[in-house]
C-alpha cells in the first residue's frame, strides 16, 4: 500500500492500480485476495500503517499478511541483507531466510494483531 516502499521493492504496480483492479474483480462477481508482506529494507512504522490503512480500504474477500519478506539469491534483497549482516554472502539461501526491517522490532506482531482482532478476514 505504500507507493514507497513498492518502488524499493522493484514492483511494477502502485496502489491505485491495485485499487482498480480489485474493484474490477468485484463488479465481475471474482472473489479476491490480498497479500501484503511488511518489513522489508525501508519499511517503517508510516509505511507500515499506510499499508494497512490501503488494505482495510480495500473492497477484498481475505488479506494474507507477512512479516519479512524471503530473501532469494542475486537479488538486490539479497545484497540488503548481506550488506545488514542479515544473511551471509556464502549463504546458498536454499534454506528460506528472511529479512525483517529492524527499525519495527516488536511493535509490528502487536500493532497487527490488534488490527487483525477486528477483521476476521485478515490472516498472519
Amino acid at each position: 500500500g505504500s507507493s514507497r516502499i513498492l518502488r524499493s521493492m522493484n514492483k511494477r504496480f502502485g496502489p491505485e492500480e491495485v485499487r482498480r483492479d480489485c474493484r474490477t474483480l468485484r463488479r465481475h462477481g471474482i472473489g479476491t485476495m490480498g497479500f501484503l508482506l511488511l518489513g522489508g529494507p525501508g519499511e517503517t512504522r508510516e509505511s507500515v500503517l499506510e499499508s494497512l490503512r490501503f488494505a482495510d480500504s480495500l473492497d477484498i474477500d481475505a488479506l494474507k499478511i507477512t512479516a519479512g519478506v524471503r530473501v532469494y539469491p542475486y537479488t538486490r534483497l539479497a545484497e540488503i541483507a548481506a550488506k545488514e549482516r542479515v544473511v551471509s554472502r556464502d549463504d546458498d539461501l536454499l534454506m528460506p531466510r528472511f529479512y525483517l526491517a529492524e527499525s519495527l522490532g516488536d511493535w509490528l506482531g502487536e500493532t497487527l494483531e490488534e488490527w487483525m482482532a477486528e477483521r476476521a478476514n485478515w490472516m498472519f
